[in-house]
């Protein structure tokens, strides 16, 4: 139940490479949310309560950006991050592919979240349009980046946590 200072950063790092250089990976339209991978691998790791806290700051980082829907990032990631702290961290501890699969899970349901936010706030929407060009891409690329982050995260949080500490 923790979200260190070396969380924190590389959550910002996360932030600064979607805001410059990920805008320049689209394929189709659709590009990852590096701070959602980021958010949801950092659950599975540390669970639910610093998953929901990641997601809180990662999206309101994001959510600074995007002026419009101010808040909407920062709910979303935030359930994400707690929904995706519920699963242990054991369960992916043998094949990369299951956290590829939790992180598409993850995905398709905070852009459910975010987009049903959008419609009950009067955003005219194509649902039709929206899963098949955005969701669903996006989805598929933030499970590929997975194959990236998950593993370099775990090795990072095996290092943090053999790192001493004062009390």
């Amino acid at each position: 139940m923790r979200f260190t200072i070396f969380g924190f950063f590389v959550l910002l790092l996360s932030f600064i490479l979607q805001t410059t250089l990920v805008p320049h990976l689209k394929i189709f339209g659709a590009q990852p949310d590096l701070i959602l991978v980021v958010v949801a691998v950092y659950a599975f790791i540390h669970g639910s309560a610093g998953g929901s806290i990641g997601g809180f700051f990662g999206g309101l980082l994001q959510d600074m950006v995007l002026i419009r829907n101010m808040g909407f990032n920062a709910l979303c990631k935030t359930i994400v991050g707690y929904l995706a702290g519920l699963v242990e961290r054991t369960v992916f501890a043998e094949s990369i592919l299951l956290p590829m699969v939790a992180i598409f899970i993850a995905s398709l349901i905070h852009e459910t979240i975010y987009l049903s936010f959008s419609i009950f706030l009067g955003e005219a929407i194509s649902l039709d349009l929206s899963l098949w060009r955005i969701v669903i891409p996006s989805a598929i690329y933030n499970a590929i980046l997975a194959l990236l982050i998950y593993p370099l995260l775990c090795r990072i949080s095996i290092y943090e946590e053999g790192v001493p500490r004062f009390k």
